[in-house]
């Protein structure tokens, strides 16, 4: 039976759990697959192991009950002769065999149990090998799934903690270090000749537009002050002093 009481562990032992020790899902299913088909080997070995020895017993059933026969009848001629102590003798062994048959019978009870439950294990054993060997390859994967999945988990779990969040602001402090001084590298403190270039272009054309601005602003002032200067005609003081008398 302790190939029974193995396979019973087989079969109920959490299959998580397990996958969760394995270093290699695959391994550890083919292993299980292996264990499986060797167990089932030794429960067919041992049922029909109880098979012979319930046939076995089954034939000496048939002897006891020709025994039983045979003493009976033997005790029925004794008294038939007249022999009352052969008689005595016959039912005496009569009833030794009867003890041993009803003995065999209780025992033979036993066997049909045994043998009942074993053919439902083999079948039940039958049934879970198929059942793994059809789902290996999704078992597989639903275990390194798992394994990776549960990295995660515990990376996740880590990354929470405070060891994890302290060097994770050092980190960050370090980048922010490396960037102020790669900002400092860059700085010399005096302008550049492409920068002095460019202030000196933007200079002149400043200049060149106030030189323009100027001279645009000089022309009306310079056309009025030469016609304030030009002399005067006659002319022009005869219409000055009409036009005078006609304001009057």
């Amino acid at each position: 039976m302790n190939a029974f009481k193995r396979m019973k562990n087989i079969i109920d032992s959490n299959l998580n759990s397990t996958l969760d020790k394995m270093e290699d899902p695959q391994k550890m299913i083919r292993l299980m697959i292996s264990e499986l088909e060797e167990t089932l080997a030794k429960a067919r070995t041992s049922l029909a192991t109880r098979i012979a020895d319930k046939a076995a017993r089954t034939e000496e059933k048939r002897e006891l009950e020709a025994s039983l026969r045979r003493w009976e009848d033997r005790a029925k001629l004794a008294v038939e002769k007249g022999r009352d102590d052969l008689a005595r003798e016959a039912l005496g062994e009569k009833k030794h065999v009867a003890q041993r048959l009803q003995a065999l019978n209780d025992e033979l009870a036993q066997y049909e149990g045994i043998i009942a439950s074993q053919r439902d294990q083999i079948v039940k054993l039958e049934e879970k090998l198929q059942e793994i060997r059809d789902k290996e390859r999704t078992l597989v994967a639903r275990a390194y799934h798992a394994k990776e999945k549960k990295k995660v988990v515990e990376t996740l779990r880590e990354s929470d903690s405070s060891a994890m969040c302290q060097k994770f602001s050092d980190l960050e402090a370090k980048i922010e270090r490396m960037e102020a001084d790669a900002e400092m590298a860059g700085f010399t403190g005096t302008k550049g000749t492409e920068a002095q270039f460019a202030e000196m272009e933007r200079n002149d054309e400043i200049e060149a537009e106030l030189n323009k601005l100027k001279a645009a602003m000089a022309s009306p002032k310079a056309a009025d002050k030469a016609s304030a200067d030009k002399p005067k005609t006659a002319g022009d003081t005869d219409k000055t002093a009409s036009k005078k008398n006609e304001e009057k």
